[in-house]
């Protein structure tokens, strides 16, 4: 029989007899462990509820306890993603625990998930981006959970001292990182090389994390999950013109919106209907650099003399607002664009949402859509191109929507979630 030393909940030695220590508080190495060298048990094991568990134990997924860590009720796609995935995931657990991001405008009742009211004890906001995370790691180990699963942007944690300390911190546990952005940038390796297990939506940012980067962590692809499409229904065209696109998303450079404008300027040669609606959202921490974008944008528009063609607006949008105008008009462009010293590799949440719309979605070729069955155009004029076939061709538009419900279809958020749990047994 052997026992085990214990001292802050970590195995200090393993001795073959009752040994005194005043320090120390024995266990006694439970038979299933006897055939574990000592060294092993001490280098492996953790304790949790008072017993030894091997760190790289497995167990089903309807007796583990998962700790998911986010931002949380925000205008945000790794909210919206965390909102939808966790929703399905907690349907396969035993035990679940919220560690959100503090939001004093939530965008609805924090502890609303998946459309069921769960007890508030079960959300605990105790972390700030930018800022100390020890809050979250005192809370993380109380809680003491199976897997800790965190949703990762560089905009979420941008401290790598912070980052490094909460990995660092929490080595003791299995830590499963979604990283929903990767890019070639060498000084973001010192975060990414600290994390054990790493989930990425595209095999392009596999292999710039492991073939690139060659960080010792395992990595993992799962993609990112989808609505489905429920609703084919298209509503009465208030526009007046069977020529109508838009585009949706925040007012960031990157999305290209001047190429939205300069394909409607060559739509309207031939078209003098074609109409462009773009809802340009606007975040709260880039205010200066979203007015300056759009009054670029307005100035553009006036160059090219397409005042009457195009309406972009500014603001949030709500879901409901969103619905209508992808119901009403007659495709959804995201004319992304890349610089290549600036190479994201990121799935495109919102491409996902006009897909399930039932209407054709047209994007550019950057990495953000290379999983999706999109129209690729990158110019203005291949736009203009991709849009003119849709707008004069009734079966190519329907043999587009079906390619993308089936691929809606076979990447469901329950399906992801399945995948996820999957990994949480397996490894």
């Amino acid at each position: 029989m052997r026992y085990a030393g214990i001292k802050n909940n970590k195995i200090c030695v393993i001795a073959d007899d009752l040994i005194e220590n005043e320090e120390l508080q024995l266990i006694e190495v439970p038979q299933e462990l006897s055939h574990i060298p000592s060294i092993d048990l001490i280098a492996s094991c953790r304790i949790k509820d008072g017993k030894i568990i091997s760190k790289l134990a497995r167990i089903p997924a309807k007796k583990m306890k998962v700790a998911l860590v986010s931002n949380w009720k925000m205008r945000c796609g790794i909210a919206t993603y965390s909102e939808n995935l966790w929703a399905e995931v907690i349907k396969d657990i035993s035990d679940f625990k919220l560690f959100i991001e503090n939001n004093d405008t939530a965008t609805g009742p924090l502890n609303e998930i998946g459309g069921q009211t769960i007890s508030p004890d079960k959300v605990v906001a105790c972390w700030k981006r930018g800022q100390s995370l020890q809050e979250l790691i005192k809370e993380l180990k109380e809680y003491d959970p199976d897997v800790i699963w965190i949703q990762h942007e560089f905009g979420l944690w941008p401290n790598a001292m912070y980052w490094l300390s909460l990995m660092s911190q929490l080595s003791n546990y299995r830590v499963v990182v979604t990283m929903h952005s990767v890019f070639h940038h060498k000084d973001k390796t010192i975060v990414e090389a600290a994390i054990p297990e790493i989930v990425v939506h595209l095999d392009g940012a596999y292999d710039v994390l492991k073939n690139q980067k060659h960080i010792p962590g395992k990595v993992y692809v799962i993609p990112h999950g989808c609505y489905p499409c429920t609703n084919r229904e298209r509503l009465w065209n208030f526009y007046k013109s069977e020529k109508t696109f838009m585009q949706f998303g925040f007012g960031f450079r990157y999305k290209g919106w001047e190429n939205s404008i300069r394909a409607t300027a060559i739509l309207k040669q031939k078209y003098p209907d074609v109409f462009f609606t773009g809802l340009f959202s606007e975040s709260t921490h880039n205010k200066a650099e979203h007015e300056l974008y759009y009054n670029e944008l307005m100035e553009l528009v006036s160059q090219l003399g397409v005042e009457e063609n195009i309406a972009i607006l500014r603001g949030y949008q709500s879901e409901e607002t969103l619905d209508s105008y992808m119901r009403t008009n007659q495709a959804t462009l995201f004319p992304y664009v890349s610089h290549p010293a600036h190479e994201v590799f990121g799935a495109s949440g919102a491409a996902r949402v006009a897909m399930s719309k039932g209407l054709p979605v047209v994007t550019s070729s950057v990495n953000h859509f290379s999983d999706l069955p999109t129209i690729k155009a990158d110019s203005p004029e291949e736009i203009a191109k991709a849009l003119e076939d849709l707008f004069l061709n009734p079966t190519k538009r329907e043999a587009q929507i079906n390619k993308q419900i089936s691929y809606l279809n076979d990447n469901t958020w329950e399906n992801v979630a399945k995948r996820y749990v999957s990994l949480f047994e397996n490894g």
